[in-house]
């Protein structure tokens, strides 16, 4: 063999063994790059935050997610049609509680374990709650923050109308109200004309007036009920402020309402800490405090209203559970989490993570001391008519002057009757 002969006989083995060794990991990054995940949400003002996200979880994993959102009051019928249908995307956001109990009792979203979710081992149980189902208790997704409900306020509005001391009884913010309203600002943001947005206004101010927790559990134990005259004076509350709300009332939207707040048009907004992103979305100088829901009389107990927002699950019959499970473990990470409290104002189920938005941590403080269960949310929503179908229209009719509280009242205890065993009957 001559010397050209063994310098080439040189070169092809460097070559066959370079082939050797970057072939597999071409092929590797080919097969990841084959597999998209689908991600379904309720939340199209979140698209740019999570499309972020899936970018990186894409860099570190070579697995794409594509993010698709729907309209909130749309989400459920969509999401239970393509799961019943035996497809569906391979993660999506769930609601809570009896949100989607339905859905995880017929078997469609993939039972978790902390072998498969190490931080779930880290969420308290009550957290937990959230994502589990209503006869088959396991757990079917991550619950990924506590939503808090109280009152929002514009600082320098409220100094144009010469307010310099918050309220903390309903009395007082009725007073604030009227004073504000005199100064020719429209005193509250929220409308009637978006039904969810009744039901949370009166989670906020509720459970001063029924005596939270305490009332929770004897309405869930059968020994209250929903036309106890506490309750009844709950709704009543709420009432009292329609008039303090904006011009058209009944014919505003979700986003109109709340960009009424975000735009500096209306001094107070009754609603939970997620409403601060789509706040800054719109107007990110906008200075925001918040304080507890009023007490129900001068000097009286007040109260924060608390739940799991919702959980993140993966379908039962996706294709690709491992990376699903993959980008779950993701969407749990203490990194992800933080994200997601600096961006979209969550407040985390994991320890030590505080949203750098002043407002939302002072939300995290006070749920120790005052926290308590959305009535509604967390106890009645696991049969058919839940109790939150019949409060939002029935809210609106009470603003429309066709239904009265107590009908109202009376109407939730005999629909919630007709499937609730422990108040049937009363």
């Amino acid at each position: 063999m001559t010397k050209m002969q063994r310098s080439l006989r040189g070169l092809l083995a460097a070559a066959i063994a370079a082939t050797t060794i970057v072939v597999p990991a071409v092929v590797s990054s080919s097969a990841h790059a084959a597999v998209e995940l689908s991600f379904w949400s309720w939340r199209p003002e979140d698209k740019a935050f999570y499309e972020a996200e899936a970018a990186m979880f894409l860099k570190s994993t070579g697995i794409s997610v594509k993010f698709t959102p729907y309209v909130a009051t749309d989400y459920n019928a969509t999401l239970a049609t393509a799961l019943t249908a035996g497809k569906g995307p391979d993660v999506m956001q769930i609601r809570a509680y009896g949100g989607m109990a339905n859905l995880s009792d017929a078997g469609n979203f993939l039972a978790l374990t902390t072998k498969d979710v190490p931080a779930l081992a880290k969420v308290a149980p009550g957290m937990l709650a959230g994502a589990q189902g209503y006869t088959d208790k396991q757990q079917f997704g991550f619950p990924y923050s506590t939503s808090v409900l109280g009152v929002m306020y514009n600082p320098d509005l409220l100094s144009k109308a010469g307010v310099t001391v918050m309220p903390t009884s309903m009395s007082s913010f009725l007073s604030v109200l009227q004073k504000v309203k005199a100064a020719g600002i429209t005193p509250l943001g929220n409308g009637t004309g978006y039904a969810p947005g009744l039901e949370q206004m009166w989670g906020a101010l509720a459970p001063a007036y029924y005596g939270g927790s305490s009332f929770f559990n004897d309405l869930v134990a059968g020994k209250k009920t929903f036309t106890d005259t506490a309750f009844v004076a709950s709704l009543k509350a709420e009432t009292d402020l329609y008039k303090y709300m904006p011009a058209g009332a009944s014919g505003l939207d979700y986003n109109t309402a709340r960009g009424l707040f975000a735009n500096g048009k209306a001094a107070f907004y009754i609603g939970g800490n997620y409403e601060i992103s789509y706040f800054r979305s719109l107007n990110p100088n906008l200075k925001v405090g918040w304080f507890p829901g009023p007490a129900a009389t001068v000097g009286g107990r007040r109260y924060v209203t608390t739940w799991a927002d919702g959980a993140f699950a993966v379908n039962a019959k996706t294709s690709h559970k491992a990376e699903a499970i993959k980008f779950l473990n993701f969407l749990s990470s203490k990194a992800f989490l933080t994200a997601a409290a600096n961006q979209l104002g969550w407040i985390p189920p994991l320890s030590g993570i505080t949203s750098s938005e002043p407002a939302i941590a002072q939300m995290q403080q006070k749920i120790p001391t005052m926290g308590t269960p959305f009535l509604t949310l967390v106890g009645f929503r696991y049969g058919t008519p839940t109790s939150s179908s019949i409060m939002q229209p029935g809210f609106q009719k009470v603003a429309a002057g066709t239904q009265t509280v107590a009908e109202l009242a009376k109407t939730i205890q005999d629909g919630v009757a007709t499937w609730y065993k422990p108040l049937a009957g009363k």
